[in-house]
């Protein structure tokens, strides 16, 4: 699929700016999952400065994401111990409508309330991923290699809607599930769908924004007591954001924080230096963006989401729902545990120095804040795949810890 960029109107700073992207037609880039986040190399031109310590910046909450749907009461306990010993208290999670909706019109919340239950108990916030849709809403249940969810129906986009909207009035602020628990302020709408992994059979920006159109319908005014939270974009792509907005001029009143999934492997094995960039593109430059649109694979890039939301009317407060590494030797883009510590503690605090109140860098626009206000680490526990994929755990799969938990133990410890 090619998408035709010829010109579009963008608000900044007061006026109306031409934006004019002057190839014939560029590829919609289709970006790959946590486990499988390579694409076309660029070539390296220029880096940002190098990362400081932590001790600039607006502090940010460290959430982390976590798997749930197997383990009994205690072992589930057991995970959210795990959590509140690295100083964590909120998870994201997968809350998924097959479960509850096996049959339509017919919910069965009796495994969410168990989980809100123990959430409450132990001191955790959640924060969760509404995807996964039951079968009788799937336009096939067949799913091509490398799909992990395929994408709703349009038809059934009304029935996702009215389970969020059910979800919320059961476990929202004044929620009406019949047990104590603490209200759910944030939701997330779907996960990564300008991929194929997880919008199957491939990603479409136009459709998506009208699923986001009929959620925004059906919420009502539940939206004045709840959060929606974008569905996290698989790294910073300008191009599928392009799309949403080319397909509806005020899609940004469609939700409240933006997300965006920035790993940053490197195509030609593990992963790329935090001060890396590719090329400006003369055009894209000019109005601030960094690097090309076509590679969003550079962690600076998460400004340009910024940027774009605030050239388009709608700046809006970003979240990062997902960032990581893969640890072990098995895989070309895994790194040692060692590597991971150092890294993952230089990647926090880069956010918080240059992605979060504080003024980018560069010519006018790029004085713009990245405004950047979470974080959700991924993830809590290793979850078994082949060849390391399945290694971004805090955790090993036997619970023992990796030396990345003292990094995080420690970066919380001192804010």
């Amino acid at each position: 699929m090619q998408i035709d960029i010829r010109k579009s109107f963008l608000r900044a700073c007061g006026c109306l700016v031409l934006f004019v992207v002057t190839a014939a037609a560029i590829p919609l880039c289709l970006t790959a999952c946590a486990t499988a986040q390579a694409t076309s190399a660029t070539t390296t031109a220029s880096a940002a400065p190098s990362a400081p310590a932590m001790t600039s910046g607006t502090p940010y909450k460290l959430g982390i994401n976590m798997l749930w749907g197997s383990g009994s009461d205690d072992e589930i306990s057991a995970r959210f111990a795990r959590m509140k010993s690295l100083g964590i208290s909120e998870a994201r999670i997968d809350w998924e409508w097959r479960v509850v909706e096996e049959k339509k019109g017919q919910y069965d919340w009796s495994a969410l309330d168990r989980f809100v239950q123990l959430a409450s108990k132990n001191g955790i916030s959640i924060f969760p991923i509404v995807h996964y849709a039951p079968n009788w809403a799937l336009p096939t249940t067949k799913k091509p290699n490398g799909v992990y969810q395929n994408a709703p129906s349009e038809a059934a986009f009304g029935d996702y809607a009215r389970f969020l909207a059910a979800s919320i009035d059961r476990y929202g602020p004044g929620g009406n599930a019949p047990f104590s628990f603490t209200p759910i302020k944030y939701w997330q709408v779907w996960n990564e769908p300008n991929t194929k992994e997880f919008w199957g059979p491939k990603p479409d920006a136009r459709t998506f924004a009208r699923m986001m159109t009929t959620v925004n319908d059906t919420l009502g005014d539940r939206r004045n007591k709840v959060s929606l939270v974008h569905a996290g974009l698989s790294k910073a792509d300008i191009l599928f954001m392009w799309t949403l907005w080319d397909s509806d001029p005020q899609y940004g009143r469609l939700f409240d924080i933006m997300a965006v999934h920035p790993y940053f492997f490197n195509p030609q094995g593990g992963i790329r230096d935090i001060n890396a960039m590719d090329k400006d593109k003369p055009e894209h430059a000019a109005l601030g963006f960094v690097g090309s649109a076509e590679d969003g694979g550079y962690l600076s890039k998460v400004f340009n989401m910024q940027l774009f939301m605030t050239l388009k009317g709608t700046p809006k407060p970003i979240w990062i729902t997902e960032i990581g590494f893969m640890a072990g030797h098995r895989n070309p883009y895994a790194i040692s545990e060692e590597a991971e510590a150092k890294i993952a503690g230089e990647t926090l605090a880069f956010i918080r120095n240059r992605l979060t109140s504080a003024p980018f860098t560069g010519n006018s626009n790029q004085k713009l804040a990245p405004r950047v206000e979470r974080v959700y680490w991924f993830t809590l526990d290793d979850y078994g795949f082949p060849d390391d994929t399945g290694n971004f755990g805090v955790y090993r799969m036997d619970g023992t810890p990796r030396p990345l938990a003292d990094t995080i133990r420690g970066l919380q410890a001192d804010r």
